[in-house]
């Protein structure tokens, strides 16, 4: 199988163009002197020839594929630019009902994402005093809570409570989804997959504060009185107005800041004041690291859109995991060492693994609850 898979992206390259002399050489000794590879070659050949393949191929304007991606999910992208070879080889396999991908699997992706989609988890809101709910997607819900009325409806939730407790409630999106959140004082917040927030229905006379897990964005309700200051395993994010993402999925957490400004503090008492447009990285050994970083991108996971950059396969499948709500699983060690670049997009899981096919060389085995890659 995998020098099948080597022989198909071969032909893609010389395809589009992309083929070193190296690699023509290679091809046309294993043409003249391995008959498997004639074979081989000479299906793709075929079934290249009865879609016309090459003239779509060459047909191909990857710079405009990319906008027409950007208007779509109204995001841009200034650092990625798509390889021709890989434009061709996704335009390709879906043209040709992905060639490889749909042969010789037992369970068929569609029959995969259906079953994924009946088990999938749903966002759970637990109050203080134990009180719990499951909130659907897309139905609405008028939900009463003790002295809280929630209001879930689309993806997003926000409350009316009485009094004045102050007890910390807890609203988790399990993989696959993301969630919004409106709090009392007005402040939006965008919570990514796999993501914990702590927060009260009602803010105290002091400082407005919440506790998060994972990745979550916010648009901070300005209060001059009292600061909003979020909690994250290892620092503070301090405020009083603004907009800012957290990631504290990697060993570093992450606060990327878009307006306005914060102070940073770590655990240690530690402090660091953050700019617009800045990034603090955080590490317990080196402290906080500022760069510039790219909104479109570091935002774009709102869009239902995550992109990766020279991203090892091992580390990809644990983010492809957590962002599609479906299991990686790695059955060889063939993808050691080997990094690659693209986007998954939540709605499109055959293109991200028609992707993983043609830059990463992979095949796929769908069980109830994976995806093995081998």
């Amino acid at each position: 199988m995998e020098q099948q898979e080597k022989i198909f992206q071969l032909y893609i390259q010389r395809l589009s163009g992309n083929l070193t002399p190296d690699e023509e050489s290679y091809v046309q000794r294993m043409l003249s002197q391995d008959e498997a590879f004639r074979e081989t070659w000479g299906a793709l050949e075929s079934r290249g020839r009865s879609i016309g393949a090459g003239d779509y191929v060459h047909s191909i304007d990857p710079e405009a594929g990319l906008q027409d991606l950007n208007r779509r999910k109204r995001v841009r992208t200034r650092n990625i630019r798509i390889n021709l070879a890989i434009a061709a080889s996704l335009a390709l396999l879906v043209v040709a009902g992905t060639f490889w991908l749909t042969r010789r699997q037992p369970v068929s992706l569609q029959q995969f994402v259906a079953a994924a989609e009946q088990q999938k988890q749903q966002v759970q809101l637990v109050t203080a005093n134990g009180l719990s709910v499951s909130l659907n997607g897309d139905s609405a819900q008028n939900i009463q809570l003790g002295n809280a009325t929630i209001n879930a409806h689309n993806g997003s939730l926000n409350y009316t409570a009485e009094g004045t407790d102050t007890a910390q409630n807890v609203l988790t999106v399990p993989a696959g989804e993301q969630y919004r959140l409106v709090l009392s004082d007005g402040t939006e917040v965008h919570l990514n997959a796999s993501t914990r927030l702590r927060f009260p229905f009602h803010f105290g006379k002091g400082n407005r504060e919440v506790t998060v897990e994972g990745e979550a964005f916010f648009k901070v309700a300005k209060d001059p009185a009292r600061r909003f200051i979020v909690h994250t395993p290892h620092t503070q994010v301090q405020v009083y107005g603004t907009a800012f993402n957290v990631n504290t999925y990697q060993p570093q957490e992450r606060t990327s800041l878009v307006e306005g400004s914060v102070w940073l503090q770590a655990a240690n008492g530690r402090r660091s004041e953050l700019k617009p447009g800045f990034q603090a990285a955080y590490s317990n050994d080196k402290g906080f690291d500022m760069l510039a970083f790219d909104a479109d991108e570091v935002l774009s996971w709102m869009n239902g859109v995550y992109y990766f950059h020279k991203m090892p396969v091992t580390t990809l499948a644990v983010e492809a995991s957590r962002f599609y709500g479906v299991q990686f699983i790695l059955e060889s060690d063939k993808f050691s060492g080997i990094a690659t670049t693209g986007l998954m997009d939540r709605a499109k899981l055959s293109e991200f693994l028609t992707d993983l096919q043609v830059t990463a060389g992979a095949e796929f085995r769908f069980g109830d609850k994976a995806i093995y890659l081998r």
